[in-house]
């Protein structure tokens, strides 16, 4: 007799111990505990090297807390943060903050001590809400941490992560085909006036172009979840070939960027539960 589910079907593994609740918050927080165990394996040195990559994924981590805060849900909050590698102030700030607003300010209020780059940002969650401010947040981030010094592999990482982004924000306007104007994030391996060119022509074809040389395989810009599939997958070949250089620094970074793919499949296995199996294994990385 078949599953009933796609996660019944899994193997024993180091994330199969969050099931019992099946949420994508406790998918994530098995994800921070993995993160975790890394992190507790690196020595000094390593871990301040790794530091741009673990707060970047923390981003999506005080996302989860506000908008927890939003819901006054301060025990899921609590719980969520056992996990976190946040520092104690942002923990702290996170548990005690009155509310989601509060707690934003409070964001700001740390952030832009990294980067003036910030600043305003927590006016973004009042005009935009949670999301805009989720995609801000991040933006700004990978804007600031590829101008930093942090190490050239990671920096190299960052700015896929920056064309990924862009080509994927492109593809929703050409999709819509809206005429507005985009801020695409500079940083990346491909610069902005390119992707403002292709937006401004609405040129469908200079964007396959584009995704073409960006990973290696043929596919249509209007195809938004097979282009995210591909992009991932991309940096999964390119991480993998270029990880093997840095000794270190380049197998740690391939085995929590594969964390997070993992991450990333189980979650389309969670809302892809009573979908056609082709369905869901169409949008899974491999």
């Amino acid at each position: 007799m078949e599953a009933t589910s796609p996660l019944e079907q899994l193997p024993e593994g180091h994330f199969q111990r969050i099931f019992g609740e099946r949420t994508p918050e406790a998918i994530w927080r098995a994800l921070l505990f993995e993160y975790g165990w890394v992190y507790h394996q690196m020595n000094r040195q390593l871990r301040e090297t790794f530091a741009p990559f673990f707060l970047y994924a923390e981003l999506r981590t005080m996302i989860i807390c506000i908008r927890y805060l939003r819901e006054l849900k301060r025990d899921t909050v609590r719980q969520m943060l056992m996990a976190s590698l946040l520092s104690d102030e942002i923990k702290k700030m996170l548990r005690e903050s009155d509310d989601d607003i509060s707690a934003v300010r409070e964001i700001e209020e740390t952030f832009v001590r990294f980067s003036e780059r910030f600043e305003g940002i927590a006016e973004i969650m009042r005009t935009e809400g949670l999301k805009g401010f989720e995609q801000n947040l991040v933006e700004r981030y990978l804007f600031v941490i590829v101008r930093v010094g942090t190490d050239p592999l990671l920096r190299a990482f960052f700015r896929r992560l920056i064309d990924a982004r862009n080509i994927l924000a492109l593809a929703k306007l050409l999709r819509i085909g809206t005429t507005a104007e985009h801020s695409f994030i500079p940083g990346g391996t491909v610069g902005t006036e390119r992707f403002d060119d292709i937006l401004a022509g609405r040129n469908t074809q200079a964007a396959d172009k584009l995704l073409s040389e960006l990973t290696g395989e043929i596919i249509s810009a209007v195809d938004l979840k097979g282009i995210e599939v591909c992009l991932y997958r991309s940096i999964s070949r390119w991480l993998k070939r270029e990880s093997r250089a840095v000794p270190g620094i380049g197998p740690a970074l391939n085995y929590l960027w594969k964390c997070s793919i993992e991450t990333i499949n189980l979650s389309v296995l969670f809302y892809g539960q009573d979908l056609e199996k082709d369905t869901v294994a169409a949008e899974l990385v491999r």
